[in-house]
């Protein structure tokens, strides 16, 4: 048997322990059990990089606050509307 070291959430970790203490089956035997379905194919896990899109889509439509713009664009437009004020400022310094 190998000995391995994984990081969880706590939150996760607390929810998984306490369920497999429920069921009265010690949570090393849960994830053999749910690393053998994995190798054989039984369970999917999706890409990290989709998976990330979907949730980054999940907490905008949760939010609301980016429903109407993409928070890229929306930040760099901030950007430029504070570097013309800077620039306004510094010419209105250095105006005779």
């Amino acid at each position: 048997m190998h000995r391995t070291t994984v990081n969880v959430p706590e939150r996760l970790f607390r929810r998984a322990k306490d369920k497999a203490e429920a069921e009265k089956v010690p949570l090393s035997e849960v994830l053999r059990r749910l690393l053998d379905r994995w190798v054989a194919g039984e369970v999917v896990i999706e890409a990290e990089d989709r998976r990330q899109g979907e949730t980054v889509e999940r907490a905008r439509k949760t939010f609301g606050m980016w429903r109407d713009r993409d928070p890229d664009t929306f930040l760099q437009e901030s950007r430029a509307e504070l570097n013309l004020r800077d620039r306004r400022i510094e010419d209105a310094r250095l105006a005779p």
